[in-house]
């Protein structure tokens, strides 16, 4: 046979078709005392070696410590797809009144194995107050949670510095509280540290299967759309296990900044009232709530949250009767206030579905009516002013401190169903009425707007008075004596919900 026949054979056959490409193997580094680091050579050069490591960190070693470098010599690394997409967000912070009083950055960052942590880190100016948190959590591919961390810093100036010579050196923070919790998962334990001023604490909390940390609820929420209710998490805020809820699959229309919007909205239900956050189709986060609308995310960028957060504004989220008597809070953006009404009067409109709020205070009832009576006069009002919505329903309700009557009405405008509920408040030697109104079709995205609407209203003027308060609830520290003046404090004002 002729020798080259074989190979011309193979030549003119099929080539095999490759498979994929074998996943790279890690570089190893031995010491000379036997321990072994596995990860990916950065820097060879005499006498060092730089090693990064699959968790991210960076170890740099001496050649006198090495006993051998084999590059290529450990496992072959196989990417696991991660749970939930990377991402690094920020945002500037506001306040009741719209001032930005400080910034967010929130993050995801996914490991080989397709564990992945996140993060979130935010800086809030309160009067002569400066909270400064970072939080975060582990968790594995199956969003299994692994650990979390959370530090807390609260700061205030502390007086001029004298420095050598009598010279006035700079002003620097005064640390006023500090402290660390740190938990990590042990089968269905979970051990929690935490380290401030007065020393070190350790305890132990029953972590069953299903329990995780609020920052893994809530990216799970966002990035799934399933809901959960009642579920179990360990708070590293409060250092307490807590029940929360969560729905990330609800659809709403509404207007930011006067363009109307479609979104997506992420609903966190907790005993201390709800926070929302609207996602946009791409799951970018237009708006978030960080303490209902009295602490408010808006996003910006890395480069500008600086200069945003000492100059931005949005609409103040309270609005007060002329007379300052009573108010009500906006429920978010999609609502927004009448201007210019007279005393004793507020009214909100919903231009994405054409929907109404209107609160009114009756003067001419006798102080001494009784509020069923006072509710008879006003259906009667209320059938006057709309004869297109009978009254078809009434029951009592409770309406923050105090017993209410609210009417039921229903009936067409223009051919289209209208719904509408009407609260005769008793308010003072008045009564309140508050009248929501709108279309059917829309009745049920809406609900939770007019439940959060009663649920908040502020019956009383000095309720209207902004009262400083902490986005974690540190109570307010007396000035030191001679401490700078602050020529406009940044005020949180949250409203009661529930």
């Amino acid at each position: 046979m002729n020798p080259l026949l074989p190979l011309l054979l193979c030549c003119c056959q099929d080539p095999q078709p490759s498979g994929p490409a074998a996943p790279p193997a890690l570089d190893v580094v031995e010491l000379r005392n036997g321990d072994r680091f596995e990860g990916r050579i950065t820097a060879q050069v005499d006498g060092y070696v730089e090693i990064q490591l699959e968790a991210g960190a960076v170890v740099g070693i001496s050649i006198a410590q090495i006993a051998a470098v084999r590059r290529g010599a450990g496992p072959a690394v196989v990417a696991v797809p991660a749970a939930l997409p990377p991402a690094d967000e920020w945002f500037v912070l506001h306040d009741a009144r719209g001032t930005a009083v400080g910034w967010l950055h929130a993050s995801v960052t996914n490991a080989n194995d397709g564990s992945f942590t996140v993060h979130e880190e935010y800086e809030f100016l309160e009067g002569r107050r400066r909270y400064q948190v970072t939080s975060l959590c582990t968790a594995d591919a199956r969003w299994a949670p692994r650990s979390c961390y959370f530090r807390e810093r609260v700061s205030e100036p502390a007086l001029a510095v004298v420095e050598f010579g009598g010279s006035a050196g700079g002003q620097a923070d005064r640390i006023a509280g500090e402290r660390i919790v740190e938990a990590t998962c042990a089968g269905e334990r979970l051990q929690v540290v935490r380290l401030d001023g007065s020393g070190r604490r350790e305890r132990e909390f029953e972590f069953a299967a299903g329990s995780t940390f609020p920052l893994l609820a809530r990216a799970r929420a966002r990035a799934t759309g399933e809901a959960m209710q009642g579920a179990r998490l360990f708070d590293p805020a409060s250092e307490e296990l807590v029940v929360r809820s969560f729905d990330g699959a609800r659809l709403r229309r509404v207007t930011v900044g006067r363009e109307p919007l479609q979104v997506t909205e992420l609903v966190e239900h907790s005993p201390a009232g709800r926070n929302s956050e609207w996602l946009d189709a791409s799951l970018r986060t237009v708006r978030r709530e960080l303490a209902g609308p009295a602490l408010v995310a808006m996003p910006s960028s890395a480069g500008s949250v600086g200069f945003a957060a000492t100059a931005a504004t949005i609409p103040s989220a309270i609005v007060a009767e002329a007379g300052g008597q009573f108010g009500l809070w906006l429920p978010n953006p999609a609502w927004q206030p009448r201007e210019d009404l007279p005393a004793g009067q507020i009214a909100l409109v919903c231009e994405a579905h054409g929907a109404t709020v209107g609160l009114t205070r009756l003067d001419h009832l006798e102080p001494s009516t009784p509020l069923e009576s006072a509710a008879d006069a006003v259906a009667n009002w209320f059938r006057l002013l709309h004869a297109d919505l009978p009254v078809d329903g009434r029951q009592r309700a409770q309406l923050r401190d105090r017993g209410c009557v609210r009417l039921l009405a229903s009936g067409r405008a223009g051919g289209a169903k209208v719904q509408a509920t009407v609260d005769v408040i008793p308010h003072a030697d008045h009564f309140l009425v508050l009248v929501c109104r709108a279309p059917a079709a829309a009745w049920e995205e809406l609900a939770d707007d007019f439940d959060f609407l009663r649920r908040s209203i502020e019956l009383e003027p000095q309720s209207l008075a902004p009262r400083l308060q902490g986005p974690i609830a540190e109570r307010q520290a007396a000035p030191a004596a001679g401490a700078p003046r602050v020529a406009r404090p940044s005020i949180v004002r949250v409203p009661k919900d529930g």
